[in-house]
């Protein structure tokens, strides 16, 4: 079974509640607390977070990771394998832009773990929840004949409303931070959620989509442009290109472009902003340490395409992560 297939039929199965404004399809959900709201239409209404106060929402997130599919005890520590666990979740935050405000975590432990080994798991949680002012508020254990399963639950907060994957426009200027590809030397174990990146560009900029890079920008973006009703040109040439992506590159001759394309878990942001604004994000570059770098331009086609520096245009590649592929 493929993940991306069932996830459609999620969403075509999941109706619009008058309370949750931003269901299924992006990387937080959001939840009006505190009354009703008469008029939201669910998740499929671009509009859906309009006439809300921030103050109004809370904002719900649940992911999980598997030993020898995210992590490897193997090779790995409990500390890697929980501060993993905890900030693949809070990177969703950041895809949002909004503050995490609580986190809550279930794990199901192989029976042959020790107390030393759930010790450690549990305070590496709380580290890497704790870094963001995060506390972890409860969760559940559980002892199984297989291998460890981490659930993390985030509830996030804002005091500006946040951002989705679906207000992309024709004419937006496409970024990324950080560099692309090559994770699996050990990147996708050592990342830094970019939630302070984030709340300093939804306050700078007229930021119109963002979210987070964790299937590979080949996978990613097109969800982005999905959400958005929009496509995309990306220019090969401009793509950041980790150190990590020329060192794989030389090791299985596959071009370091591709593996900034495809790799995956390099939990960067994927942003479109008025092409106005380009001047006003670059002091947070050049301030935070965390390049941001214009990749392509969102277009009114829906269609992607890949253009190189002679104008040649390419299709977009099918490549990247996805569960249940090869």
């Amino acid at each position: 079974m493929l993940e991306n297939p069932f996830l459609d039929w999620i969403r075509s199965h999941t109706p619009a509640h008058p309370q949750v404004p931003l269901n299924v399809g992006d990387d937080m959900a959001a939840v009006v607390v505190g009354g009703r709201w008469a008029g939201a239409r669910g998740w499929a209404a671009k509009s859906g977070l309009s006439g809300l106060s921030p103050q109004s929402l809370v904002l719900l997130k649940i992911d999980q990771a598997l030993d020898q599919v995210h992590f490897d005890l193997r090779e790995h520590s409990a500390t890697q394998a929980g501060r993993k666990a905890v900030n693949r979740c809070l990177s969703d935050c950041a895809a949002m832009a909004c503050l995490p405000a609580a986190v809550m975590i279930s794990v199901a432990l192989p029976r042959e773990a020790s107390e030393a080994f759930a010790q450690e798991l549990f305070l590496a949680c709380q580290s890497a929840a704790a870094a963001f002012d995060c506390p972890l508020v409860g969760g559940d254990t559980a002892i199984w004949d297989q291998r460890l399963v981490i659930t993390v639950a985030a509830m996030g907060r804002s005091d500006h409303l946040p951002l989705t994957r679906s207000g992309a426009k024709a004419g937006d200027t496409l970024f990324v931070s950080g560099r692309l590809g090559g994770s699996i030397l050990g990147r996708h174990l050592s990342f830094t959620p970019r939630i302070r990146l984030a709340e300093k560009l939804a306050r700078t900029a007229k930021v119109h989509a963002m979210m987070d890079l964790s299937d590979g920008l080949a996978q990613d973006l097109p969800r982005l442009c999905t959400a958005s009703g929009v496509g995309a040109i990306v220019y090969p040439h401009l793509l950041p290109i980790h150190e990590d992506a020329q060192t794989l590159a030389g090791r299985d001759q596959i071009p370091a472009g591709l593996h900034a394309l495809a790799d995956g878990e390099d939990y960067e942001l994927l942003f479109a902003i008025d092409p106005n604004d380009v001047p006003t994000i670059i002091p947070i570059s050049e301030q935070g340490g965390v390049p941001l770098t214009a990749i392509g331009t969102i277009t009114g086609e829906k269609v992607l395409v890949l253009e190189t520096e002679s104008g040649v245009k390419m299709p977009w590649p099918k490549a990247g992560w996805e569960h249940g592929g090869e």
